[in-house]
């Protein structure tokens, strides 16, 4: 880098001689000039509370340093490399503590000033103009490169913002999120540490995320005890400091002098011996203004994070990122050692895989598996996705990917081998729809799978759309059907997937959420309504539908009457290891006929089918609405019911037809409700 011309003018052995007559001179007055800067930056408002905000230690230091760069601008041997070098890391730390340009500008004019006066007259007459050239254009070349170390920072953090723009704009794990940010915080001059935090269950603050080796030994230090973990309780000491107010009021709280401020007192001890000197406690918020996370950062410089150029920028972090973390902001609080640790088993790949059976609800024979991983800890036991999923980004969803899909061919020839055949069904994280090593990893696969004669079925979660535009995802997706991969929509009706993806993908399966069918044990209307107007939609797009969460006779009876194609679920079986599925299924006995209900929500089911047809010209596939009055009065002679309230007001409402639909349709609904409450409160809880 050049900073102007350098020639013997100005450096090298030429000025030697030159600069030699006042470098004594000058010896002395360093100290002095030094002292006049500081009183100078002293009587500012920006100066003094710069000043103020330093240990007493580090003014003595930067004073001490100040002296050594005035002596080194008259140096004989002084070269244009060490001295734009030198020239540099002094503006960077102006920068850093908060030194304005225009500040460090004045200074230099007022030093120059003084040097006129002050070392001139001490020069022999005929070197004064010489003197004066060599220092004047020095001083420019330093002026210069302290500049460049301005304008550097201000890049920086212009590219740090931008970056977090892009990250937000790209990813759409939460996880992913997190790091990336941590990531990006910990590359910006300064030498950063963070941590992100949100509130769990219980309403304790919880670290999820720190950058930088001092950040980590500060969280440790926490969940040791040996400094209080920040709170946002402000009756407690330790919710007083800056995270605890942010968290509160919404707003960012800077400490400009974080090593000496009072406040901060319960930290202070093992913060001074990290190096921290300032930070930014950076609250993150819903739409409706409540703080639901929170970004703090330290500085190893004081007022770092009150110079302008950081104001603009902890400003938009604040509402760009508050915006992502309210989008996203669905999953689970994981403090960082759980994250640490669960991160860590995936990358050992311990991993176990356990396959709940999925059966054809006509016939009760086993048709797909689907393989649920699980971690194994220390002990050998078995950690549920909802714990460890939560904690995965997309690297570690691949590698859960990976894996399921190299065991998923060796598990369907043990399948074959003990004389069953069953499609694998593997979760897919749809952000791998148009992954090219997603891509690659299917297609081996199905490479493998291929001589044993094994089929792979994809369950693609959530609504996030994956890498490139429509068309590229739905030719990924083609391109995996052709290889022969089925694809399935799971959780449809979770409030993640969408139904406007039945219309973009082919999928051959869509999945029905298990959290609506659970929803039956209070609202079973509303549940079997939903059953039978997604079976009639998913099968107008000519896919099958899979009904989870089958955990009571009476699910897997109203599935299979509604026209449900398959069922999974506790009801049916738990998932299992592999070598179990054959000793499962030769004890497995499917009793259910759709025509004959024996249970109530079976019963309702029927009634709700009735209904929706007698005032409709449409009929349910093979049954007419005579055919399911027909088999709910074979239902209540069966339980004994004929003389029962239900029993006369579905006679009046068979009579009466759709005209007496409103008048009488809740009370039915409320006595077979009654029944089904019944049924659940009389089963074994260990048949679920």
């Amino acid at each position: 880098m050049t900073l102007g011309i350098a020639d013997e003018r100005v450096y090298g052995k030429d000025v030697a001689s030159c600069l030699q007559s006042v470098q004594h001179a000058f010896e002395w007055h360093a100290q002095r000039f030094t002292e006049q800067f500081f009183d100078s930056l002293a009587g500012t408002s920006e100066g003094a509370q710069i000043l103020s905000s330093l240990l007493p230690e580090e003014f003595a230091h930067l004073k001490a340093r100040q002296s050594e760069h005035l002596r080194m601008l008259l140096s004989p041997r002084l070269s244009l490399a060490r001295h734009q070098l030198e020239a540099q890391r002094a503006g960077r730390a102006h920068a850093l503590v908060g030194v304005d340009l225009t500040t460090l500008i004045a200074s230099f004019a007022a030093l120059q000033q003084e040097f006129q006066q002050e070392i001139v007259p001490l020069v022999a007459q005929e070197s004064r103009d010489d003197v004066m050239r060599v220092v004047g254009r020095r001083m420019f070349i330093d002026l210069q490169a302290q500049a460049q170390s301005y304008r550097r920072i201000e890049t920086e953090l212009a590219l740090a913002m931008s970056q977090i723009d892009q990250l937000i704009q790209s990813t759409e794990n939460f996880s992913d999120l997190v790091r990336g940010v941590m990531r990006i915080v910990g590359d910006i001059d300064g030498e950063l540490s963070a941590f992100f935090a949100r509130c769990d269950s219980s309403g304790e603050l919880q670290i999820e995320a720190s950058q930088g080796a001092a950040g980590h030994r500060y969280h440790e230090a926490m969940m040791t005890g040996l400094v209080p973990r920040i709170s946002i309780d402000a009756s407690r000491p330790e919710g007083q400091g800056p995270g605890g107010r942010a968290w509160r009021g919404g707003q960012i709280v800077v400490s400009d002098a974080w090593a000496v401020e009072a406040r901060n007192q319960p930290w202070q001890a093992l913060g001074r011996e990290l190096g921290f000197r300032s930070s930014a406690a950076v609250p993150l918020l819903d739409d409706s203004g409540k703080t639901i996370a929170l970004l703090s950062l330290y500085g190893a410089w004081p007022r770092f994070f009150s110079t302008l150029r950081m104001g603009n920028f902890l400003s938009h972090v604040h509402k760009a990122l508050s915006h992502a973390v309210e989008r996203l902001n669905t999953t689970p609080v994981v403090p960082l050692p759980l994250r640490q640790t669960y991160r860590g088993w995936i990358a050992e790949r311990r991993v176990a895989f356990l396959y709940q059976p999925i059966i054809d609800l006509r016939s009760g024979e086993l048709v797909k598996v689907e393989a649920l991983a699980r971690l194994l800890d220390d002990n050998g036991r078995l950690v549920a996705p909802a714990r460890f999923l939560p904690a995965c980004g997309n690297e570690e969803l691949f590698a859960l990917l990976q894996l399921g899909l190299e065991r998923a061919c060796d598990d369907a020839q043990r399948l074959a081998d003990a004389g069953l055949r069953a499609t694998v069904a593997l979760n897919f994280p749809a952000e791998g729809i148009g992954d090219a090593r997603c891509e690659r990893a299917i297609l081996q696969a199905l490479r493998r799978c291929e001589p044993v004669g094994a089929r792979i079925e994809l369950e693609l979660l959530e609504s996030r759309e994956g890498h490139g535009s429509d068309e590229r995802r739905q030719a990924f997706l083609q391109r995996l059907r052709e290889a022969g991969a089925r694809l399935a929509e799971d959780d449809l009706g979770s409030g993640h997937s969408s139904l406007l993806r039945l219309d973009q993908y082919a999928f051959d399966e869509v999945k029905m959420d298990q959290g609506l069918v659970r929803g039956a044990t209070e609202r079973p209307q509303r549940a079997l309504e939903f059953m039978f107007y997604l079976t009639r939609l998913v099968h107008a797009f000519g896919m099958g539908l899979t009904v989870e969460g089958l955990e009571h006779p009476g699910l897997i009876e109203s599935a299979a009457i509604l026209g449900a194609d398959h069922g999974q679920g506790y009801g049916i079986a738990r998932p299992m290891p592999i070598q179990e599925i054959a000793r499962w299924h030769d004890g497995f006995r499917y009793d259910v006929d759709p025509l004959r209900p024996r249970t109530a929500l079976g019963a309702l089911a029927t009634y709700l089918l009735w209904d929706m047809q007698a005032g409709s010209s449409s009929a349910h596939p093979g049954r007419s609405p005579a055919e399911a009055r027909q088999t709910v009065e074979a239902f209540l002679v069966a339980r004994g019911l004929q003389q029962s309230e239900l029993a006369r007001l579905l006679a009046e409402h068979f009579e009466a037809g759709a005209s007496a639909r409103p008048r009488i349709r809740f009370h039915v609904i409320e006595c077979f409700t009654a029944i089904w409450r019944q049924e659940m409160g009389a089963a074994d809880p260990g048949a679920a």
